[in-house]
């Protein structure tokens, strides 16, 4: 794998590109039609802009999707539409983002068509930690060929050879993570209320040592990715749905990352880096009216 596409360069992308490229892979995106501040990360992360898709995909050994789950589908469509139009069998394709196992065998079957190789997959852990920690873990008939990425200083984990138990074990972690960042912003927007937010986050650290600090991270990323995290929760509700179990968890959590998503308290950084500190931060969503007012029920 000398060259590997990405779709697109946010902060997933964004550092997966700078790891791939400190191990000498040449790391390509096709940014048409997306924001400034995507292209000049990529200019950052040292990835080359192509004209088209069909540059990227005839030019790419892998492909990795790494967007919104909302347009993972919609993603692949695009990789489809434009692999039938020239003459190129067996590309790889890794979808890592956050989708029901549905979503993924549906995008195996938009990609099969046009010849390329499905891998499903998912990231456990931030960004930041891709080569530190981070796992990408990966399933499908030929997931094993992605266990190359190890000399790219990722860390892989093959789940199994059928698609979707990559993005079953995703939605399923991401509940976890997703749940404790609306819990702990309910809380202390609460604590903050009452005039106890010190207080209460030293009990917590005295109860429950190191939780808080592993957590605020993700939390101060809400800023920008609470919209992004809300449609996780909707992945895992259908899920659930589709399995013929109720959620009651991940629909509460949408709600309340709705909620912080709709008071618009972010802007996405061109280096991709997480800015300001969890206090800032939830004195900023106090201060925007987070939980007071209209909100979730």
């Amino acid at each position: 794998m000398k060259r590997i596409g990405i779709l697109s360069i946010g902060e997933m992308g964004y550092h997966w590109a700078r790891l791939l490229r400190s191990h000498g892979v040449e790391v390509l995106t096709y940014a048409g039609g997306r924001s400034e501040v995507t292209q000049k990360r990529a200019t950052n992360a040292g990835v080359r802009l192509v004209p088209s898709m069909r540059e990227l995909l005839a030019e790419s050994d892998l492909v990795v999707s790494v967007v919104v789950p909302l347009a993972a589908k919609r993603v692949a469509s695009q990789v489809a539409r434009s692999l039938a139009k020239f003459d190129k069998r067996g590309l790889l394709y890794l979808d890592a983002n956050a989708i029901s196992p549905m979503t993924a065998r549906e995008i195996d079957q938009i990609l099969s068509p046009a010849g390329a190789i499905f891998v499903d997959g998912c990231i456990i852990g931030s960004a930041a930690k891709i080569g530190q920690g981070t796992l990408v873990c990966l399933s499908g008939p030929q997931a094993e060929r992605l266990e190359e990425l190890k000399a790219s200083g990722f860390s892989t984990r093959v789940l199994g050879t059928e698609i979707g138990q990559a993005s079953a074990f995703k939605v399923v972690y991401a509940g976890l993570t997703k749940g404790l960042q609306g819990l702990f912003v309910e809380l202390l927007i609460g604590a903050r209320q009452f005039g106890l937010l010190g207080e209460i986050m030293r009990q917590y650290e005295e109860s429950f040592p190191g939780l808080l600090a592993k957590v605020a991270p993700s939390v101060v990323g809400l800023k920008i990715h609470a919209g992004r995290r809300a449609e996780e929760m909707a992945e895992l509700s259908q899920t659930y749905r589709h399995n013929g179990l109720r959620s009651v968890m991940a629909p509460a959590t949408k709600k309340l990352l709705e909620a912080v998503a709709a008071l618009d308290a972010g802007t996405a950084s061109g280096t991709g880096e997480r800015e300001g500190s969890l206090l800032d931060t939830l004195e900023l969503f106090f201060d925007r009216g987070l939980l007071r007012g209209k909100g979730p029920e």
